[in-house]
């Protein structure tokens, strides 16, 4: 049993990043990119779980966390911006990279990508969304942050949506720095205007979505089918919104279907999907 299968896998984290090295040469690079009001340790049981010849970066928005005193991005070119400058020499030498981004994350993983290819990078193994709208569809979401006094109304999408630890809301101080987190990411949420028509993945396109998921709908979510280019595959799994926790085995065993594009010794790529 390798030490990322026991969760002794070594980690290593920086103010901008939760970051697991690969024993020895990585197989291919894994970047996850967090949803809004969250941060990368929504990711952690990826870290445990994943076989430990992947490097894996769970990114981390500035605001929260090791970063708390850093003023949270206003526009999502910053926070891409910002990404692209960690991403960018990744993306370009021989290790394979693959990107998963959840919720507004997913939307944050697609702009990533677009502006990787537009910079020449070379196709990623592949770009993966959960829970999160395809780019045409954006316009017709409701706003995320209320109107007015929004504190109450935050508070209770908090507990309505789930991820939020119980003990926030018993310790005024931990509940004011969620609220003030979720609160900025809902304004760069509401912020975010992708370029229309979406532009070509080229790579292959996988996205997630919640049977029992009460902010995104499923049939925004397969419409990301419309954005691929090449290969695209469709996953309603059986669970709500913060699905990246509760579902991280079966996610990467889906997604562990594309990583033989990987392989250092085949080079084998994996059977086209279509959307379900």
């Amino acid at each position: 049993m390798s030490a990322a299968a026991t969760g002794l896998g070594h980690r290593t984290s920086n103010a901008r990043m939760l970051h697991r090295p690969a024993v020895g040469r990585p197989r291919y690079r894994l970047v996850c990119l967090h949803h809004a009001g969250g941060g990368p340790a929504a990711f952690a049981p990826w870290l445990r779980m994943l076989p430990d010849d992947v490097e894996i970066y769970a990114l981390r928005m500035p605001g929260r966390d090791s970063r708390l005193g850093e003023l949270q991005h206003r526009k999502p070119a910053a926070a891409v911006a910002e990404f692209l400058g960690i991403v960018g020499p990744l993306a370009t030498d021989d290790v394979p990279v693959a990107y998963y981004g959840h919720s507004m994350g997913g939307a944050l993983a697609y702009e990533l990508y677009r502006a990787l290819a537009e910079k020449g990078a070379p196709e990623p193994l592949y770009l993966a969304v959960g829970a999160t709208a395809a780019p045409q569809r954006w316009a017709s979401l409701p706003a995320r942050l209320p109107e007015g006094d929004a504190r109450q109304v935050l508070v209770d999408l908090l507990r309505a949506y789930g991820g939020t630890p119980p003990e926030v809301f018993d310790h005024p101080e931990l509940l004011d720095v969620a609220l003030t987190v979720l609160e900025g990411d809902f304004r760069l949420y509401d912020d975010y205007r992708p370029t229309l028509p979406p532009g070509p993945v080229g790579c292959p396109l996988v996205a997630f979505a919640g049977a029992r998921d009460g902010m995104v709908a499923t049939d925004d979510v397969r419409a990301w089918r419309e954005c691929a280019a090449g290969p695209f595959a469709f996953h309603l799994l059986d669970d709500s919104h913060f699905f990246v926790e509760s579902q991280a085995d079966r996610i990467l065993e889906l997604l562990g279907d594309w990583a033989p594009m990987a392989s250092k010794d085949t080079g084998a790529a994996p059977v086209t999907r279509t959307c379900t």
